[in-house]
């Protein structure tokens, strides 16, 4: 009985862990995603709108791949998913701070009187 309440504890970790990484990422993604839609942000920052883009398409897999096994013990105890999540919070971490400098050197370009 002791090992089954230790594996159950292990799957309910993970998919805490997993959950948590996926509402970061989602947060993230949910904020860069109207602003890379734009053309124009895609010639400004190529490599941000490329990062950006990779994570676009893992996101949209995960979240098709969790559309068709809509059990979160399933689709959330799996630590390659939490790896992907945790890859794409970083690269959205990355392209947030390359968005923000791009941004700044224009404020600076515009500066208000």
């Amino acid at each position: 009985f002791e090992n089954e309440i230790i594996e159950w504890e292990r799957t309910l970790s993970m998919v805490s862990e997993v959950l948590d990484e996926w509402v970061a990422v989602q947060r993230s993604w949910m904020y860069l995603e109207p602003i890379f839609g734009s053309d124009d942000i895609m010639q400004q920052l190529p490599l941000e709108g490329k990062r950006f883009a990779a994570v676009d398409r893992s996101w949209r897999k995960a979240l098709s791949q969790a559309y068709m096994t809509p059990s979160v013990l399933k689709v959330c105890n799996d630590r390659k998913l939490l790896e992907i999540f945790r890859d794409a919070s970083k690269m959205l971490e990355t392209v947030q701070k390359g968005l923000s400098d791009y941004l700044e050197t224009k404020r600076l370009a515009f500066a208000r009187f």
